[in-house]
C-alpha cells in the first residue's frame, strides 16, 4: 500500500482506531490499515473500503466478511455508519450495543476488553477533569471581577469619607 493512502486513511480517522477509539500516541505506535471488506472476500484499496485500527482489533475482526461467514450479521464500517445509532459508552467504561448490529460490531471486535474498559474510563475521568478546571476557572475569573468591583467601591468609600471628614468643623 502507497504511503501517501496510508497517510490519508490515518488522516482520515484522526490517528484513531476506527473500531476501538484508541490514539496511536496511546498504543505508542502507528496503527494498522484493515481492508473492511478483506480482499480475500473482493474487498479493494479503494479508500472507502479502508479502516485505520489497532492491531488487535484487527486481529478480532481478522477476514470477516458478513456475506460469507457466520452469523452472517453486516460489522459496521465507522467511517459509513454512525457508530452512535448503534453503539453507547456506559458510565463504566463499557460499550453496549444499542442493536443487534452493534451488540455484533462490540462482541465481534471484543471491545469491552479490560484495557480498553480502563482507558474508556481515563477518558471519561479527563473529560471530568477538564470540565471541572474549566468551572473553576471561569469561578477564579467571576472572584477577581468581584475583588476590582470591591477595591473599587473600598477606594471609592474610602475617598467619600475623607472628603466629608475634611469637611466637618473643628477637624484639621
Amino acid at each position: 500500500m502507497a504511503d501517501e493512502l496510508r497517510a490519508l486513511v490515518r488522516e482520515g480517522f484522526r490517528a484513531r482506531c476506527a473500531y476501538c477509539g484508541v490514539h496511536e500516541d496511546a498504543v505508542g505506535a502507528t496503527l494498522t490499515v484493515d481492508h473492511h471488506r478483506p480482499r480475500a472476500h473482493g474487498g479493494t484499496d479503494d479508500v472507502t473500503n479502508l479502516v485505520y485500527c489497532c492491531a488487535r482489533c484487527n486481529e478480532h475482526k481478522g477476514a470477516y466478511w458478513h456475506e460469507q461467514d457466520p452469523p452472517y450479521v453486516r460489522l459496521l464500517h465507522p467511517g459509513r455508519d454512525n457508530l452512535a445509532q448503534h453503539v453507547h459508552e456506559s458510565d463504566d467504561g463499557h460499550l453496549v450495543g444499542l442493536t443487534p448490529a452493534g451488540e455484533f460490531f462490540v462482541q465481534r471486535l471484543r471491545l469491552n476488553r479490560p484495557q480498553l474498559v480502563a482507558y474508556r474510563r481515563a477518558r471519561q475521568a479527563e473529560v471530568t477533569l477538564t470540565a471541572e478546571l474549566a468551572a473553576s476557572r471561569r469561578r477564579v475569573e467571576e472572584l477577581e471581577r468581584a475583588v476590582l468591583d470591591l477595591r473599587a467601591a473600598l477606594e471609592s468609600t474610602a475617598d467619600e469619607i475623607e472628603r466629608r471628614s475634611k469637611g466637618r468643623p473643628g477637624e484639621p
